[in-house]
C-alpha cells in the first residue's frame, strides 16, 4: 500500500497558507477571533504551526492564548516562533485541559480532515466538552463533493484536488509548496486523509452545536466541495 505523504516541515507549511484557497477561510476566522471580548481563553485545536493564534496575538494581546497540536514539529516551531503563547502537543480527540468552566473560544481551521472518519464525531465532542455553556467553537475544513461509495468518494477527491492544485498554480505558488498541493491529492484519494462531504460533516456537528455555516471558497457551489466555516454554539 502506497504511504502517507507526511506534512511538510513548518517553513513550507506556512508559506502555502498564502497560495491555498484555504486562506480566504483562515482570514474569516481570524476576524471573528478578533471581535472576542477581551480577556477571553481562546484554544486553537489542531493548531498546525502556531500561525492564526499568532496573528491573533498581534492584533489582540489581551487575549489568553494557547494552542494544541499532535504534531511535535509544529509544536516546537509555534513555541519558538510565536512565543509568549503557549502550545501543547495532544490529540483532538481526547486532550481537555482547559479550566473547569470551559473555554470562551475553540477554533479548529482546516484539521478535522486529518481526523479518521470514525473519530470526527469524536473529536467534535470533545471540542464541544471544552466550552463554557455561552462559548463558541469556529470549525473550519475543506470537503469533497457528497458520495454514496468507495468509488464516489476517490472521484470526488480527485476533483477537489484539481481544483484546489489549479487554484494553488494560478494564485503563482513555489514549487515547494505546489508538491505539497499535489500531494494533498494523492493523500485524500488514497484516503490517508479524511475529508467527508459537507452532507457528512453538518449532522456531526449539530448533535452538539446549533450551527451557522458560510462557504468561503468555490463561490456559487452551495453543499459542494470546498472551504466552509461554522460558528457553533453549544446546545
Amino acid at each position: 500500500m502506497t504511504e502517507m505523504k507526511p506534512l511538510p516541515e513548518a517553513e513550507i507549511y506556512e508559506r502555502g497558507l498564502g497560495y491555498w484557497p484555504y486562506r480566504d477561510s483562515l482570514q474569516t476566522v481570524l476576524n471573528y477571533a478578533l471581535k472576542a471580548p477581551e480577556g477571553c481563553q481562546v484554544l486553537d485545536i489542531m493548531c498546525g504551526t502556531g500561525y492564526l493564534l499568532g496573528e491573533i496575538g498581534k492584533a489582540r494581546p489581551d487575549l489568553s492564548l494557547m494552542g494544541v497540536d499532535i504534531d511535535e514539529r509544529y509544536v516546537e516551531f509555534g513555541r519558538k516562533r510565536y512565543a509568549p503563547i503557549e502550545f501543547h502537543q495532544g490529540d483532538v480527540r481526547y486532550w481537555c485541559a482547559v479550566p473547569r468552566d470551559g473555554l470562551d473560544m475553540v477554533l479548529c481551521t482546516g484539521a478535522l480532515h486529518h481526523v479518521p472518519y470514525e473519530d470526527q464525531g469524536v473529536a467534535i465532542a470533545n471540542i464541544a466538552r471544552m466550552l463554557k455553556p455561552d462559548g463558541v467553537a469556529v470549525i473550519s475544513d475543506c470537503y469533497v463533493d457528497d458520495y454514496t461509495n468507495e468509488e464516489e468518494r476517490c472521484l470526488a477527491a480527485a476533483k477537489l484536488g484539481y481544483e484546489y492544485l489549479k487554484y494553488t498554480i494560478e494564485a503563482g505558488a513555489p514549487d515547494e509548496v505546489l508538491g505539497w498541493t499535489v500531494d494533498i491529492l494523492m493523500n485524500d484519494v488514497l484516503r490517508h486523509e479524511y475529508k467527508p462531504s459537507f452532507k457528512k460533516r453538518l449532522p456531526l456537528l449539530e448533535r452538539h452545536f446549533r450551527v451557522t455555516t458560510k462557504q468561503l471558497w468555490p463561490h456559487r457551489r452551495p453543499n459542494g466541495y470546498g472551504d466552509y466555516v461554522h460558528i457553533c454554539v453549544p446546545r
